[in-house]
């Protein structure tokens, strides 16, 4: 078997993955500065944790139209449509969801509003008074949310499916740059001495400087900022499409056979696609019985895991998925086996690495991007300690990624709904050991997740081999015995470096925790690309030639 680039090459993947992978990095680094802003000014407490908790609903909902069930269901419909029958037969289908989306969501939007408290009960049913008062009302002011980004997913659907990756994956940052700016200015509109306090005292400000009155006032203005943030993400879609031909007129019937197609799709996928915010979900409830802050070290942790997997992960399975429909409908078996293999092979190559990373590095990668201002010490370990018990499962996080797709390209969306269904059971009765028999607190709740999370992508890659076979070959597992001992010796040099510096320069100072970080990143980085050159890693290899020829100096003739 080739390696992963040679036969990308031939399906349009490495391209696209590339595309992809660079506009989702950006992406996810303004994620990342979205979280920062929320750790500089909120710390871990109590108010961040009932912001947390009431966007729970509304983000599952997102996960499940945007990156989930319908999302996922309409492009495998719309890209056979496109390469079976052309534009037009698929833009209608596209205005037939379009009008669903709008009506079943925004009912939805309407139910969630009148029903938040019930929502609450379910997501943190250990909140009581101001707390979940304070809780209730952000889960109203939230839940139109989901509107917005469920628009957003389809526009992003329809554009992947047309070969346009760069912007569809960059209107998350449209987001989160929008949810920041905007959220600022209202937050220091609505609590302008929370703002000063905060700014100038910091960590103190933990200390009775900042009432609740203040901090709920300013978390309301985030969460305007957040509102915004999802309208923007949307609407950034709509010039590309219509360039592209997209006419929406309101309309769906259920006698149209592809709209029926995407319901059958959707509907028994819906909770397979969710089982990972689902037992986020479940997780928020038992930690909402925890001690102040145990929602918020969880959420930090959680958001710093997604990084590599929405870089990596999803990169690769957003450029895979329309693939994999179309080889489906040409029945082309051969390059189907090839490509969710190699996509497979890319995933291990640079999942494995980054998640031995974040266990090693937990401590001073949470203290470089998140210990500043209301953020302390303890913030830091804390959520390092969640960090390390979700990386244990990172790499199954991609791989059902990539997997669950392949399923509902042979129209099998009941596989994955029961696989999930039996992960949320035994997601339920980890936790219930992990925090109530061993006591394990906030970090066992994490653990937990991954253990899930690993049982999910076993299952997936087990059953789906039924009607891909030969995926996970010799050549496979030869290749991710290089590429876990490669990472196992890069995750050893990088600790014993941190150890090192942390031992010689301490960790007080901004510069201190710069060089703890990068130093023993950019060593392990360095050393495991080597490591897998010399026991001969595929990915590696196809990596290496590729930046020679990208970067040799053309020669002219004279």
């Amino acid at each position: 078997m080739k390696g992963f680039f040679s036969t990308f090459i031939r399906v349009s993947i490495r391209k696209h993955a590339s595309i992809a992978t660079i506009a989702v990095m950006f992406s996810r680094f303004a994620g990342l500065l979205r979280e920062m802003v929320f750790a500089f000014f909120f710390g871990a407490g109590p108010v961040l944790d009932a912001f947390i908790a009431a966007f729970r609903i509304p983000n599952l909902l997102r996960d499940l139209f945007s990156e989930g069930a319908l999302s996922t269901s309409f492009i495998t419909v719309f890209s056979k449509k496109c390469a079976k029958e052309g534009d037009k037969p698929a833009w209608e289908l596209a205005n037939q969801v379009m009008s669903y989306i709008l009506v079943v969501v925004g009912g939805l939007t309407v139910l969630g509003i009148i029903f938040s408290p019930l929502f609450v009960h379910l997501v943190a049913s250990g909140f009581t008074g101001e707390k979940y008062t304070y809780t209730v009302f952000l889960t109203r002011f939230l839940f139109p949310f989901i509107l917005f980004v469920s628009l957003a997913a389809l526009c992003m659907g329809m554009l992947n499916t047309k070969g346009k990756f760069a912007l569809p994956q960059s209107a998350s940052t449209f987001f989160n740059i929008t949810s920041i700016t905007i959220g600022l200015i209202a937050s220091y509109f609505f609590s302008p001495e929370w703002f000063h306090t905060v700014w100038h005292y910091g960590a103190d400000a933990s200390k009775g400087l900042v009432t609740w009155k203040m901090s709920t006032r300013a978390m309301t203005g985030m969460a305007l900022g957040t509102m915004a943030g999802g309208l923007v993400q949307w609407l950034v879609q709509v010039p590309s499409l219509y360039r592209l031909g997209f006419r929406f007129r309101f309309g769906f019937s259920f006698k149209n056979k592809d709209f029926r197609n995407v319901l059958q799709l959707t509907l028994p996928a819906i909770l397979g696609g969710a089982a990972v915010q689902i037992n986020v979900m479940i997780n928020t409830n038992f930690a909402s019985y925890l001690v102040d802050g145990s929602i918020s070290w969880l959420n930090y942790a959680f958001r710093l895991m997604q990084f590599p997997i929405g870089v990596f992960g999803v990169a690769v399975a957003t450029a895979t998925t329309p693939v994999l429909a179309r080889m489906v409908a040409t029945k082309d078996t051969l390059h189907l086996q090839k490509t969710l293999g190699q996509s497979t092979q890319m995933a291990l190559f640079l999942c494995l690495p980054s998640a031995l990373g974040l266990i090693v590095l937990a401590e001073p990668i949470m203290a470089l991007i998140y210990q500043r201002g209301h953020f302390n010490i303890s913030d830091t370990l804390q959520s390092a300690h969640a960090l390390q018990a979700y990386a244990v499962g990172l790499v199954a996080y991609a791989l059902v990624k990539i997997y669950q797709p392949a399923f509902l390209a042979f129209n099998d969306a009941k596989t994955p709904m029961i696989i999930s269904l039996v992960s949320i059971a035994i997601n339920f009765v980890l936790n219930w050991i992990f925090v109530f028999v061993l006591h394990w607190g906030h970090w066992g709740l994490a653990l937990g997740t991954s253990a899930v999370a690993l049982w999910n992508a076993f299952a997936l890659i087990k059953i789906s081999s039924k009607n891909i076979p030969q995926v996970w070959n010799k050549n496979l597992f030869k290749q991710l015995t290089k590429i876990f001992i490669s990472s196992l010796i890069a995750a050893v040099f990088a600790w014993g470096t941190y150890f090192y510096l942390l031992h010689l320069m301490g960790n007080s100072r901004l510069i201190d925790r710069f060089v703890l970080t990068l130093a023993p990143i950019a060593m392990a980085v360095g050393i495991y690309v080597v490591t897998c050159l010399i026991l001969g890693v595929e990915e590696a290899r196809a990596m290496t030639t590729w930046t020679s020829r990208k970067f040799k100096p053309s020669s002219k003739n004279e």
